[in-house]
């Protein structure tokens, strides 16, 4: 048994060609459904991160205009730079890419130290940065997209037992929904 880190769209071509048994992916960006067998485990919405003492922070509630005049820093990782940028198209003035990085600790870090804010998923949150310093998530009014996590493998294949174990496995860690 072995694991591999790559694309979402990379993981559903190898297990549309068997390579792969199975895999933990964002399923809503799975486009060869009727190839597969798809089970999303976690959904999570977007939320707003923030410095310490931002004064958005302060707010009891965040309109998308209300972010007009920050600075965005903009994770670029597969299905999640698309639909930010689609969010963020939805917003009446254009926002300000101030920084573009596929690190999510670099995100952390650039956000912390007051460099601008980000809109990520909540399941990639954590309230500090390696550097150790704060960093606040809010909610942001409207319709934002949310990211699905969960589990694909090929539709009529037959599954060994280690990749059986596993989705069991993932299965049961999900919290009951």
């Amino acid at each position: 048994m072995s694991a591999l880190e790559e694309t979402g769209e990379y993981l559903q071509h190898l297990l549309i060609g068997g390579e792969l048994d199975v895999a933990v992916l964002l399923t809503s960006g799975i486009r060869e459904r009727a190839a597969l067998n798809v089970e999303t485990l976690l959904v999570s919405p977007y939320r707003l991160w923030l410095p310490m003492g931002h004064p958005l922070a302060e707010a009891e509630a965040i309109a998308p205009e209300d972010l007009a005049g920050e600075n965005f820093i903009l994770l670029t990782v597969d299905e999640i730079e698309e639909s930010t940028r689609r969010l963020m198209a939805g917003f009446s003035v254009r926002p300000r890419i101030a920084f573009r990085t596929r690190s999510v600790e670099a995100v952390r870090s650039l956000v912390a130290t007051g460099a601008g804010v980000a809109l990520l998923p909540g399941l990639v949150y954590r309230p500090w940065s390696l550097e150790g310093d704060r960093i606040e998530i809010r909610d942001v009014s409207g319709d934002l997209p949310s990211v699905q996590v969960g589990l694909a493998w090929r539709k009529g294949a037959p599954l060994p037992g280690p990749a059986r174990s596993f989705i069991k496995a993932a299965q049961a860690a999900v919290p009951v929904r």
